[in-house]
């Protein structure tokens, strides 16, 4: 069955779809963040309503509207980025699903489609600890997106400095396969393609613009749509499992 939206439906409508048994939703946390000369500043969160309806579908789940806004510090040199900080994240995560527990949801999948979200939402379901009754399904874990992109991006015979970290090959190829008219590939240039991992280390600790001035980790000028499905299908393939896995543990 497709996702039902859940910004659509009046409250009557959920409760009654809860009460059939209808009982689990998709929330995506993305980010609006500086992504080089020619990914808009959006993309994470449109990566967030793409894969979040999809997952929703998989799962015959209400899909929430995708939070906006992420923990996006090592972006804020380049204008136009917002960002919240770690605290602030916890909290809003922590209100959403306590809410949404005592309306009679059951399953909460909650997914991250911008990399500094990943670890954030591991400390705030820490912190929020078990809700009773209720099974909490949090993708924190960065190695799941690293397996779609950069892995499935070797088999592809993507390097990995090409595939980069941000607004790369990858994330170039997802953004040409769900909205085309939003990418500006002929603005398209090599960023940092060094050491991933130092430049890792760098990017989370000092910002991005350490390491390049188009905030560009990753040489997105190979990017392409058919490369971009096969990721999106990988990550909602593993993440589908995932959720599976853990709805029976």
């Amino acid at each position: 069955m497709a996702a039902l939206e859940l910004e659509t439906l009046t409250w009557p409508e959920v409760r009654q779809e809860i009460d059939a048994g209808r009982d689990t939703i998709v929330v995506a946390f993305g980010a609006v963040e500086q992504h080089g000369h020619h990914l808009p500043m959006g993309t994470d969160a449109i990566f967030g309503d793409e894969l979040s309806r999809r997952l929703a579908d998989r799962l015959d789940a209400f899909r929430a509207p995708t939070v906006r806004i992420g923990c996006s510090r090592h972006h804020l040199a380049f204008p136009g980025t917002m960002s919240i900080e770690e605290k602030t994240f916890h909290g809003v995560v922590g209100d959403l699903l306590r809410g949404w527990a005592a309306h009679g949801f059951r399953r909460i999948v909650i997914l991250p489609t911008h990399g500094g979200n990943f670890a954030p939402l591991g400390a705030a379901l820490e912190q929020l600890g078990p809700l009773d009754g209720v099974k909490v399904i949090g993708i924190c874990d960065l190695g799941l997106l690293v397996q779609a992109t950069l892995g499935l991006g070797g088999e592809l015979g993507v390097p990995a400095s090409e595939g980069g970290l941000h607004a790369g090959q990858w994330e170039t190829s997802m953004m040409l396969a769900l909205r085309p008219e939003l990418v500006k590939m002929d603005r398209a240039v090599p960023g940092y393609t060094g050491d991933l991992e130092s430049g890792l280390e760098r990017f989370l600790g000092e910002g991005v613009h350490v390491l390049t001035d188009t905030g560009v980790f990753g040489d997105p000028t190979n990017a392409s749509a058919e490369h971009g499905r096969l990721y999106i299908e990988r990550l909602l393939d593993l993440t589908a499992e995932l959720v599976e896995r853990e709805s029976q543990a």
